[in-house]
């Protein structure tokens, strides 16, 4: 189901239709669905060929064909899915959303960022603890994620998944 491969976790970057196609790479899944801000809406997947331009097949049981990408309103945006391997040992991989996230050296606000995720990326978490409370985006909670990756701890806040605690990630 496309809908289902929209939400992928195992997705390495995702693009908002804002992005137009600037940041694609061949390879890359182009997304259309009747609410673009929901991809559980997602109903339609084409293949990013480069130079604005994709394969697809308009509908089941047509040919597969080369078209001009579409950026309409119901373009979901894209998301690339290659080299995303599996996440290392006892880790679970997750898609933040948000641009310029801070990573922190602690569970909390109080010390400066490690590092910052630019847009939307796959992260593996190790383990998940409680934490500084924070509030952004009209959410709030206390978890935090440590990504062995960056040596750092992320707000669960700006993990891609409807629950405060990650389902299927020990706590530190």
């Amino acid at each position: 189901m496309p809908w289902n491969q929209a939400r992928w976790s195992g997705a390495t970057a995702r693009f908002t239709p804002a992005q137009g196609t600037a940041p694609l790479q061949p390879g890359d899944l182009l997304l259309w669905g009747s609410d673009p801000a929901n991809l559980g809406s997602v109903h339609h997947i084409a293949i990013y060929l480069g130079n604005g331009r994709m394969v697809e097949a308009r509908e089941s049981g047509t040919l597969v064909m080369v078209s001009d990408v579409r950026l309409n309103a119901q373009y979901a945006g894209a998301l690339r899915i290659a080299g995303t391997g599996q996440p290392p040992a006892n880790t679970k991989r997750f898609m933040t959303w948000g641009t310029q996230v801070g990573l922190r050296p602690d569970a909390g606000t109080q010390k400066p960022p490690v590092a910052r995720l630019p847009g939307p990326t796959a992260v593996d978490v190790l383990c998940q603890a409680r934490g500084e409370t924070v509030t952004a985006e009209g959410y709030t909670n206390d978890a935090w994620s440590y990504l062995p990756k960056y040596k750092a701890w992320i707000s669960n806040i700006y993990i891609d998944d409807p629950a405060a605690w990650l389902p299927g990630v020990p706590t530190c």
